[in-house]
């Protein structure tokens, strides 16, 4: 440009968020996954100096805040990324709403036998990990996946109730006649890929 050579990148920073030149949100999912662990080590720090009452509003400011920002954006990516994601939530959930100590706990590396029971010293530890689809249901929280939906939902429900912006209001084909006018229809695709585009 005027003779000015711009280097070119693979990744660019907006709004807190990583665009790569293929938009296949490897970068943002990486560094998400990233910024979720180091949460994640805050929790684990702070988990017994706090109340358990306020465990809910740690997990909303501390980690669900990170995870569901531009999530509208980035959340039609592949599975296997998302999986990723789900795993550390799922961890998150573990430490701070799990019934019994996991890796992430101190107390899972107590040595001392006057800490534990006699049946606590004799029988092997359990290293399974806890489910977690309780915890989900018992605390009333939502999945990765789930707020993806969700909150696309909701950007669909601004969008038709306010007609804006336009290029994206003009994008839904909301059917024909009385009978169907509030009703979406989802695009044609030929390719399994193609159910990731933002449109559909």
């Amino acid at each position: 440009l005027n003779g000015v050579k711009f280097k070119k990148s693979d990744k660019v920073r907006f709004l807190g968020v990583l665009l790569d030149d293929q938009l296949s949100w490897d970068h943002h999912v990486k560094y998400l996954e990233e910024k979720l662990k180091s949460q994640i080590i805050i929790i684990k720090r702070i988990r017994k100096f706090v109340p358990t009452s306020q465990n809910i509003p740690i997990y909303q400011s501390l980690f669900v805040s990170h995870l569901t920002y531009c999530i509208s954006a980035w959340g039609g990516t592949s599975k296997t990324k998302i999986q990723r994601l789900f795993t550390v939530q799922k961890r998150c959930l573990r430490i701070l709403f799990g019934s019994r100590p996991t890796f992430d706990h101190a107390e899972f590396y107590e040595t001392c036998a006057r800490t534990r029971t006699f049946e606590e010293n004799m029988c092997p530890k359990n290293y399974v990990l806890e489910h977690t689809k309780p915890l989900f249901v018992k605390h009333k929280f939502l999945t990765v996946h789930s707020f993806h939906n969700f909150f696309i939902c909701m950007e669909i429900f601004k969008i038709i109730k306010y007609h804006m912006p336009i290029s994206l209001f003009s994008c839904f084909n909301s059917g024909f006649g009385l009978f169907h006018r509030k009703l979406l229809t989802l695009p044609k695709y030929y390719l399994n890929n193609s159910r990731n585009n933002f449109l559909y």
